[in-house]
């Protein structure tokens, strides 16, 4: 069976957008709302961590939000479009990434 970050990065190497992986990953085995940030749509932060950021606080989570994206930029080392692409990674190892650490919190 595929996991949430194979199949995130699957949904990105089709050509969707950061947020919409990350979200439609989740969705097919959770219920989400089909309102979710749009990438750069909030201060230029990046919409896989917008996005995993709505996911926990739909799903009960929200006491864990401030330390995910403490742990998103201690990862790697940015919450912004602009300067995370600035490195090595692409955008498909943040939404990968994205869905394990939500995963992690989620299976707690």
């Amino acid at each position: 069976m595929i996991n949430h970050e194979e199949r995130a990065r699957n949904l990105h190497r089709q050509g969707n957008n950061c947020s919409t992986s990350l979200h439609n990953s989740f969705s097919e085995d959770i219920e989400l709302s089909k309102d979710f940030p749009a990438p750069r749509s909030i201060e230029g932060k990046c919409g896989a961590l917008l996005t995993a950021k709505k996911i926990l606080k739909e799903k009960g989570h929200e006491d864990k939000i401030e330390d995910f994206e403490k742990e998103f930029v201690k990862r790697f080392g940015y919450s912004k479009c602009a300067e995370l692409m600035t490195h090595e990674r692409r955008c498909n190892d943040y939404v990968g990434e994205a869905a394990k650490m939500v995963d992690e919190i989620l299976n707690r």
